[in-house]
């Protein structure tokens, strides 16, 4: 099952909108597509706060694409096709003059995604799905993985001995402690963004839902 909306096609026709697959974990190459030509495609990995705080998974699922050829103004049919499962979407939009397209200036190309932060995820801390991945993961590697996505770092003996026996013995759950490190003055110090969902290097999995 695909979720999500185009939301809007500006005059130099970039459309932008996002797109989840409730199906998978994997980021998701969606096609823009009208009259069963394709106009546009791109991935939809960009974080977006907002579908974060919305309850849509982890909130990376914003994209924006580069129409591959004009449309005429006004009301027009699309959908939103996501190719991995061929699920498709249709959707309505409005089509503003088109001004011709633009040269891309250096400073957009090297210009990087936003990232979400300590404050996006102490603000939705479920959307990391500390309790399942504990229960999947057993105490001592999600201790690990805890560590490596809060402070770039393995734990010492004596820390992961300690959570790991508290986690155990409940007495804290494993969101709890995800929050306690994430407050901590360690994660301060290292400053607010966090490891991408989507980096290889991310050590945690979500439940499908």
């Amino acid at each position: 099952m695909i979720e999500g909306h185009i939301e809007s096609l500006s005059p130099t026709g970039i459309v932008q909108g996002w797109l989840r697959d409730t199906g998978s974990v994997a980021p998701c190459h969606i096609q823009v597509v009208h009259a069963g030509a394709l106009i546009a495609e791109a991935m939809a990995s960009v974080f977006r706060p907002e579908l974060l705080r919305a309850g849509h998974g982890h909130g990376h699922y914003g994209f924006a694409a580069c129409l591959r050829r004009p449309l005429p103004p006004g009301p027009c049919g699309v959908a939103l096709h996501l190719p991995r499962h061929g699920s498709t979407a249709p959707m309505a939009l409005h089509v503003p003059p088109l001004d011709p397209p633009q040269r891309v200036t250096v400073e957009k190309l090297l210009a990087t995604d936003p990232s979400w932060t300590v404050a996006d995820v102490l603000a939705v801390p479920s959307c990391l799905d500390a309790e399942a991945n504990f229960r999947r993961m057993g105490a001592p590697r999600f201790v690990d993985a805890l560590y490596r996505f809060v402070y770039d770092r393995w734990p010492s003996k004596a820390e992961a001995k300690l959570h790991a026996d508290n986690l155990l013995r409940s007495r804290l759950t494993p969101q709890d402690l995800l929050v306690d490190m994430l407050n901590s003055g360690e994660r301060a110090d290292l400053g607010p963004a966090l490891i991408s969902p989507f980096d290889p290097l991310y050590p945690f999995t979500f439940e499908l839902r």
